[in-house]
This record gives structure tokens, C-alpha cells and sequence, in this order.
């Protein structure tokens, strides 16, 4: 994403690093020139090799299902069986040959024949439907190839299994405690892989099905609550914010805690990528739910009660956030820049949880510009351009809403402006008090900043 402003960045901070000498000449032209060549063309054989991995394994199935009657019960049988040994022995040829893209495809081309093969055992023998069982069946076979192999491919697969077996399990408010504690296996097993095997999709399917397993949790509750729409409101509001906010505060606590710490535990690239990723995650939740918090919620209910942040999915994400925010502040304290993003993911949650704490629009409406002003900052300061566009995003909508909605008369208008204008000055005030302050520590002190923050 945004490649192009990455390369021109790169081109400007190289020409830097070569003026400090952290970086050689010999050193920059041989990066750019590597920038240079790779346009993609290098992923373009695996992105079709995996394409037509997929219609291959889709062309046997369609085979399989025309020639249906002419085909043996055992030929069936046989022929998936051997379909997947052979498949996972070309995968394991290639790995001990170092091919680990072919590697994958085989891994992943044995898992679809192995989904396949599912569908087509029930038909053979006249099976009952059953898809929570069968999709549970999948992830675990998606998840044993994943692990023994590997195989990113096989791990989305898995995901895609766990997320399907989520939401068609049993009924809500009728959940066997066994079924909640085999789903947090699932999750645990399936957000382990990407750290330890790296891959952007995987990451994002991990975290999508932490998501699902929470929404299980929530609806389950909601369900056995039997409340109304000003409890829900507000355990959603409480209970997403508090694990946005999560997201965005576990990696640079676990940095603060690194730093302060006398035993240095060691991370690899795995967990920083994945720390990565759930702040990507977070700060996209934490955006779309201050808008809604002023747009939608509202309309929905007119005075969310507090009530609702005494359910359990409200009350633990929102206790971690705060125990992780309180952390980090004391921990920050000598961390301009991570000082600033804890105050910006703070206020972000105020400005969520506002509509429980208030039912005044005005003050509702200046508190969720300043968070989004906030949030785009953080995004300015940290050169993080999704984070910049999922605030701006949400800036823009909720400067569209304010254009569209009368705030009220004049009097209003008045107190609304300087509501936000008081936020927003006290805002800019904390963050050039932070910036004079790091601006007096030793360049090296800044240097061991950028790289623990």
C-alpha cells in the first residue's frame, strides 16, 4: 500500500543515512537499486501458481461429482486418500528441497481435496448435514497441515473452518461451556501460526477470528441478559472500544516493559509483525466507533445505560485497556513519542464511551472531533499512513454529519465551538510541551526511542 510515497520516502532517508554514515553509499545504491526491480513481477508466478492451484482442485471435485454414479463407492475412497498422501508428499519433497512456495501450494492443494473430500465422504455414505461438525472437521485437519507444513495456505483454510464453525454452532444463550472452550483453542492455535510463520493474510485471519470468537461471547451474554437496547449499546460501545484500545497498547507496553526491564526478553520478527497488525486492526475499530458514537449510537439510544458495563464482554477488554493505558503512562513518562500514543488511544476511548458518560450531543460532538484530531496526529507522528487514512476517513465523516445536522441556535453552536476549541488547544499544548521535551534529549536518546516505540 501507498508504494510509490514508500519509494520516495526511502530515496530521501537514504540520502540522509549516507550523510550521517549510518548508511554506505555502496550500501543505498544497492537498496534502491532492489526497490527498483521489485514491481511485483517477482510474486507474480506464485499469485497464478496459487490461482491455478485452486481451479485444479476444483476441476478434480467438479470430475468427480459428474462422473458420480459411474464411479465406486472404494474408487472414491481411494482416490481422495491417495490424492492427499501424494499432495503432502510433494510438499514435503519440496521443503526438503528448499521450495518452500511449492511447498505451501502442495500443502494447500492437499487441504481443498481434503475439504472435498468431506463433502463428498457424506454423500457416499448418506451422511446427515451437519456443517458446524463438518467445518470443525476441516479446521482441524486445516490446522494440522498448517502446523506440521507450515502452510500459510492451509491456515486461512483453518480460519475460514473456525469462523464458519463460530457462527453456526449451537444456538445463543444454548452453549455447551465445552464448545466456548474448544473455540478458544482454535483461537489460540490459529494465532500462534502467523508468529511463528509470518504472513500478512494469516495475520488478518487470525484477527478476524478473535473477533468472531468475541462476538460469540458478546451475543451469548447479550442473549442470557435479555436487555435492552440502552444495556447493549452500551456493552458494544464499552466492549469493542476496550479491545480496539487493546490492540493498540499491548505492543508498546510489551516495548516499555522491554526497555525498563534488567532480563531483555527476546521477541522475533513474527511478534512484531503481528503487534503490527493488531494496531492496524485497532486503530481502524477505534475510528469507525467514534464516528458511530456520534452518528449512530444516538439514534439507537438516547441515554446508553452504565448498566451495560457490567457485563463481562464489556468489562474485561475494557479493564485491560485501562490497565494497559495506565501502564504505559507510567512507563512513558521518559517516551515522548509513546507517551503520545497512549494520551491520542485514551482520549479515543473517551470519546467512545462518551455517550454512556453523557447524553449532550455538544459535548459529545467536540469530544470526538478531538479524538479523531488526536488520532491523526498520532498517524502524522508515527509516518503511518493507514493510520492516517482510517482517521482522516473518520474525520470526514464526522465533518459531513456536523454539516448536514444543526447543531441547535446560536447559543449552542457557540458552546459547541468552545467546547472543542478548549480540547483542542489543551490537545496542542500537551503535545508541543512532549515534542520541546524530546527535543532537548541526545540524539542517540531519540535513535533507542524509534526503535523500542
Amino acid at each position: 500500500m501507498f508504494d510509490w510515497a514508500y519509494k520516495k520516502r526511502l530515496k530521501d532517508d537514504l540520502e540522509l543515512w549516507v550523510e550521517k554514515g549510518w548508511v554506505s553509499s555502496a550500501g543505498a545504491i544497492a537498496i534502491l537499486k532492489e526497490q527498483d526491480q521489485d514491481d511485483g513481477r517477482s510474486r507474480l508466478p506464485m499469485a497464478l501458481a496459487g490461482i491455478g492451484m485452486v481451479c485444479v482442485a476444483l476441476a478434480l471435485l467438479a470430475f468427480i461429482a459428474a462422473n458420480w454414479g459411474a464411479i465406486p463407492k472404494s474408487v472414491k475412497l481411494v482416490g481422495i486418500v491417495l490424492l492427499v498422501v501424494a499432495s503432502n508428499g510433494l510438499a514435503a519433497l519440496a521443503a526438503s528441497r528448499g521450495r518452500k512456495g511449492i511447498a505451501d501450494l502442495a500443502t494447500g492443494f492437499a487441504t481443498l481435496v481434503f475439504l472435498g473430500g468431506m463433502a463428498l465422504v457424506g454423500q457416499i455414505f448418506h451422511l446427515p448435514t451437519d456443517w458446524p461438525g463438518g467445518a470443525f472437521l476441516v479446521c482441524l485437519g486445516a490446522l494440522a497441515a498448517a502446523w506440521l507444513t507450515g502452510s500459510k495456505t492451509s491456515l486461512i483454510v483453518a480460519a475460514g473452518a473456525a469462523i464458519t464453525w463460530q457462527v453456526m454452532r449451537s444456538d445463543f444463550g444454548a452453549t455447551p461451556l465445552l464448545e466456548d472452550l474448544i473455540g478458544l483453542l482454535l483461537l489460540v492455535a490459529i494465532f500462534a501460526h502467523p508468529v511463528v510463520h509470518p504472513a500478512r493474510i494469516s495475520r488478518w485471519a487470525a484477527i478476524s477470528l478473535l473477533w468472531v470468537t468475541y462476538g460469540r461471547w458478546f451475543g451469548e451474554t447479550a442473549d442470557l441478559m435479555n436487555s435492552g437496547d440502552d444495556v447493549i449499546v452500551a456493552m458494544l460501545l464499552a466492549g469493542t472500544g476496550g479491545m480496539a484500545a487493546a490492540m493498540m497498547l499491548i505492543d508498546p507496553v510489551a516495548d516499555l516493559f522491554v526497555k525498563w526491564s534488567s532480563d531483555r526478553p527476546m521477541r522475533g520478527h513474527g511478534h512484531w509483525l503481528m503487534a503490527r497488525s493488531l494496531q492496524d486492526v485497532g486503530i481502524l475499530v477505534l475510528s469507525v466507533l467514534i464516528v458511530l458514537a456520534l452518528v449512530l449510537v444516538p439514534e439507537v439510544s438516547n441515554e446508553p445505560a452504565l448498566k451495560g458495563l457490567a457485563a463481562l464482554p464489556a468489562l474485561v477488554p475494557l479493564a485491560v485497556a485501562l490497565a494497559l493505558l495506565v501502564a504505559g503512562m507510567l512507563l512513558s513518562y521518559k517516551t515522548v513519542k509513546s507517551g503520545a500514543l497512549f494520551g491520542a488511544t485514551g482520549l479515543a476511548l473517551v470519546a467512545v464511551l462518551m455517550p454512556v458518560l453523557s447524553a449532550n450531543i455538544l459535548v459529545l460532538a467536540a469530544f470526538v472531533l478531538a479524538a479523531l484530531i488526536g488520532l491523526c496526529a498520532l498517524g502524522t507522528w508515527y509516518n503511518n499512513r493507514f493510520w492516517m487514512l482510517c482517521a482522516y476517513l473518520g474525520l470526514t465523516a464526522v465533518a459531513l454529519w456536523l454539516l448536514q445536522v444543526t447543531i441547535g441556535s446560536l447559543l449552542g453552536q457557540s458552546l459547541f465551538f468552545l467546547v472543542a476549541g478548549v480540547l483542542l488547544l489543551g490537545m496542542a499544548l500537551w503535545l508541543a510541551r512532549l515534542m520541546r521535551r524530546g527535543g532537548r534529549a541526545p540524539v542517540q536518546a531519540d535513535v533507542t526511542e524509534e526503535v523500542q516505540g
